[in-house]
């Protein structure tokens, strides 16, 4: 799954955009999802919220936090996600240099601009890409890592939620754990789940936010190693001493 969002408060232009990547979704048979906002901070409260995209078209010219601002403060919690601004002037190249945007569309869209885009988008995550195999009852399954949220213990066996796919697996959740190690940062909060610390995006008492929405129960035993794990990957240490 390709998480897509669009901020733009220009109705016409979101609209556009929005017609270009649902054409080039099914130029290339993937499973593509897009959303539109009127506004940087509609985004960033959703963000906030799912921390879920992979993909950011962001209109530099708008009321209330212009979109290079908005840019800033996602890099600044180190968010890699692909910006591309969208624009009407062509005077903000060092700022894009400075915020690591991928590319500039120049109002009004090309829709084979944005293709490119979107192709340069595709491959790079593609080039980032860490693999693993696991088996399933249909046979060995190629599954990026990254995109792995956590595993579930069921039976013998374990359950496998990813961005956009649920695998059932032939083996159990600590032979997961054995196949994990060293790729990724994978931990149990729970004697029956495995979570993916890239992909939470909160720590509570009784569960765990993933991106995505999914909550994921937290022993009381287990909760002050996950709460520490977590803020030290997000924050930094020397803030839970």
């Amino acid at each position: 799954m390709l998480h897509i969002a669009i901020v733009d408060d220009e109705q016409t232009h979101r609209d556009i955009l929005t017609k270009y990547i649902e054409e080039w979704r099914a130029r290339e048979g993937l499973e593509v999802e897009v959303e539109a906002f009127t506004s940087s901070e509609a985004f960033y409260f959703a963000w906030c919220g799912q921390q879920c995209c992979d993909v950011l078209f962001l209109d530099i010219m708008m009321s209330g936090t212009d979109g290079i601002s908005l840019a800033k403060r996602l890099r600044e919690q180190g968010k890699k996600l692909n910006i591309i601004f969208t624009t009407g002037i062509a005077d903000y190249m060092q700022e894009g240099y400075e915020v690591e945007a991928m590319h500039y569309l120049l109002k009004p869209l090309r829709k084979e601009k944005v293709w490119e885009c979107l192709d340069k988008c595709l491959k790079r995550r593609e080039e980032d890409a860490e693999w693993i195999l696991l088996p399933t009852e249909e046979g060995l399954v190629k599954t990026d890592v990254s995109g792995i949220l956590y595993g579930e213990a069921v039976g013998h066996y374990c359950v496998l939620e990813c961005m956009g796919e649920r695998l059932q697996l032939k083996l159990g959740i600590r032979e997961l754990a054995k196949k994990l190690e060293g790729h990724g940062d994978f931990l149990f909060c729970h004697r029956s789940y495995l979570v993916n610390l890239r992909r939470v995006s909160r720590v509570g008492r009784q569960d765990i936010g993933m991106e995505g929405g999914a909550l994921v129960p937290v022993s009381r035993r287990m909760y002050n190693e996950v709460n520490d794990r977590f803020i030290r990957a997000f924050v930094g240490p020397g803030l839970t001493e």
